[in-house]
């Protein structure tokens, strides 16, 4: 019989894994959001209103993960990395909510198509992680696809970056021709940072779960 690692960790009802897909159901529907929101759907207020609630949701899904962790002994996998999981996905949901929020406060209303690209690409890393959760019931027979899926977002990442890269060489060449002021070149070189810096949250979390895969293929 396959070991099902994560539905032996607790008793059905408080089992981590539906917790961890309800993280990653957070980060999608906070993606969706903020690329609504860079995409000029919507005031800004409304988005980051709406972000800030799925932020509360995810944060009550960790805080179940960690109550749940500190009474459970004898797991098949380690403490630590139950924690690590959960700490990761809720980072990844707070670095959403501090993107949007700069971008409330600084009021930008246009972005370019790389810019716009990145957030679609957090929308991307997000779907991945959302479809990886559930495997983690069936880590040793699903191991090859929660690795491939994990592959998935390292490439995603890799795009990301570049487009990092082509964002603020483009940034630069604004502020250099006197299309951009300093502020307003100091303004979207942090939100363009923080955008970039949730596709690496993203990255960190299929880090997390390949390790902890390649500890019990």
């Amino acid at each position: 019989m396959p070991l099902n690692l994560f539905a032996r960790l607790m008793p059905r009802e408080e089992a981590f894994t539906p917790l961890f897909c309800e993280q990653t159901r957070c980060i999608v529907e906070a993606a969706r959001e903020l690329l609504d929101m860079l995409e000029g759907r919507g005031a800004h207020e409304a988005h980051v209103a709406a972000i800030r609630a799925i932020e509360h949701a995810a944060d009550a899904a960790a805080r179940k993960v960690f109550m749940a962790a500190n009474r459970t002994f004898n797991a098949p996998i380690d403490r630590e990395d139950i924690v690590e999981l959960a700490n990761r996905l809720d980072d990844a949901v707070d670095m959403i909510e501090d993107t949007a929020k700069a971008i409330q406060r600084y009021g930008v209303t246009v972005f370019s198509d790389d810019v716009r690209g990145i957030a679609d690409a957090i929308v991307r890393s997000a779907v991945v992680l959302h479809r990886m959760m559930p495997l983690l019931d069936r880590i040793t027979p699903e191991y090859r696809t929660i690795l491939a899926l994990c592959e998935d977002i390292g490439h995603i990442e890799e795009e990301a970056d570049q487009r990092f890269d082509a964002c603020l060489v483009a940034l630069r060449a604004e502020l250099r021709d006197g299309r951009l002021d300093t502020l307003g070149y100091i303004d979207r070189k942090e939100i363009y940072e923080q955008l970039e810096d949730v596709v690496d949250r993203c990255d960190d979390v299929a880090n997390t779960v390949q390790a902890i895969t390649a500890k019990h293929a």
